[in-house]
């Protein structure tokens, strides 16, 4: 296996051994379980109080009531959720989706790991781009040792938003190339400009390649859907996740929507390895998808925090700048310090503060930190303060 990068920035002592993209983020859990008061600004997902009586169907899911529907079916799923998840995404995209274009999978990480398992061979040359989420990487370089194949990582010149460009990518991109990227991406929020999105997959059809688009993280901030019929082509993965667009973190709910042979391709796969689709609560997910004012709502509580916690950032002195996302409920601060991200990580904790460091992402030049800024507003105004003062004090 070859990469352009396959070195992660110089940590703590305790933790050089194991340096690498697999098991750093191992060392990330087993830091933060020495701090079990952390306040948590890391890995944190909004709390349901946050939405009051929107998510009554979420409250009868999570305390198993008569939404559950405790049976066996078909590994590509209930075709009648995946024809409800094929109109969302007609929604979303313009694009005339079917049940055929869906697959239900145990979480988007699975559905990623699925993908490349069918995907990879001897000569497979998969293409990442920098920054990514850790176990999306994690799991590329799983499948290279395991399959065989070669790894490209190509980083951004532009370190203010990372935003790829096309003359970065398009020499990669050969007959034997799987792309993958996070769009919107983690942890940046920012979103692949159409125009150059739409031209990566122009050209991996024209000589054959595919690309995977994890869309874990994509609950737009302003939900203007445009038409996005590039995304129809044969060669395109889509993969998404219920964990934040329905608030079900830990259940490891998603759906891929693919060309309908790649379904057939991944399902029969999943049936060998995983056997029949998950429990998923069909019930459940449909009360969410026959909600239409429900996304509007969580896509605005979402833009509400951001901003809030945005206005905080721009006081910090400690923060030199950061990235105003387009998706989710992240924001990447850049700090201004000496130290590398990790080691900042590390000190906040001591503080009593959980930050997910930047080197988890793949960004190793200058110290970044992800923040998650979705909880009540008190509660996040009273975290981010102790951040500011936190790093002022490092």
């Amino acid at each position: 296996m070859s990469s352009t990068i396959l070195h992660l920035p110089t940590v703590d002592s305790e933790d050089t051994k194991n340096a690498n993209i697999q098991s750093l983020f191992l060392n990330y859990w087993k830091a933060i379980e020495e701090y079990p008061s952390c306040i948590d600004l890391g890995m944190g997902m909004p709390s349901p109080s946050i939405f009051g009586s929107e998510l009554e169907a979420q409250n009868e899911f999570v305390e198993g009531r008569q939404l559950w529907q405790a049976n066996y079916q078909q590994q590509a799923g209930d075709r009648n959720l995946r024809e409800a998840f094929s109109q969302l995404e007609k929604q979303r995209t313009g694009i005339s989706y079917t049940a055929e274009n869906v697959m239900i999978v145990s979480g988007a990480l699975r559905g990623f790991s699925l993908v490349l398992d069918c995907l990879t061979r001897k000569k497979t040359h998969i293409v990442e781009i920098v920054p990514t989420y850790p176990l999306l990487a994690g799991q590329v370089r799983n499948v290279l040792e395991r399959l065989g194949g070669t790894l490209t990582t190509i980083i951004p010149k532009d370190t203010k938003t990372f935003q790829i460009t096309l003359d970065e990518v398009l020499p990669h991109i050969k007959s034997d190339s799987v792309i993958y990227l996070t769009n919107p991406n983690n942890p940046t929020g920012i979103y692949v400009p159409d125009n150059v999105l739409s031209k990566i997959i122009a050209t991996c059809e024209e000589v054959g390649a595919y690309i995977i688009l994890d869309e874990a993280c994509d609950i737009p901030l302003n939900l203007n859907y445009n038409q996005k019929n590039y995304l129809d082509s044969p060669v395109v993965i889509r993969i998404l996740s219920l964990s934040k667009t329905y608030l079900l973190a830990g259940f490891r709910l998603g759906y891929i929507v693919a060309h309908p042979q790649l379904i057939e391709t991944f399902s029969n796969t999943y049936s060998f390895s995983d056997g029949n689709a998950p429990l998923i609560a069909n019930k459940a997910i449909m009360k969410y998808l026959n909600t239409p004012h429900l996304m509007p709502f969580i896509s605005q509580i979402f833009r509400n925090k951001v901003k809030l916690a945005s206005y905080r950032f721009s006081k910090c002195s400690s923060i030199t700048e950061f990235i105003e996302p387009e998706a989710c409920f992240y924001i990447f601060l850049k700090i201004k310090s000496s130290k590398n991200s990790w080691l900042i990580f590390k000190e906040l904790l001591a503080q009593g503060i959980n930050v997910v460091p930047g080197c988890l992402f793949s960004v190793r030049e200058d110290p970044w930190i992800r923040v998650c800024c979705c909880h009540e507003d008190d509660i996040l105004i009273d975290h981010l303060d102790k951040l500011s003062k936190a790093l002022d004090a490092l």
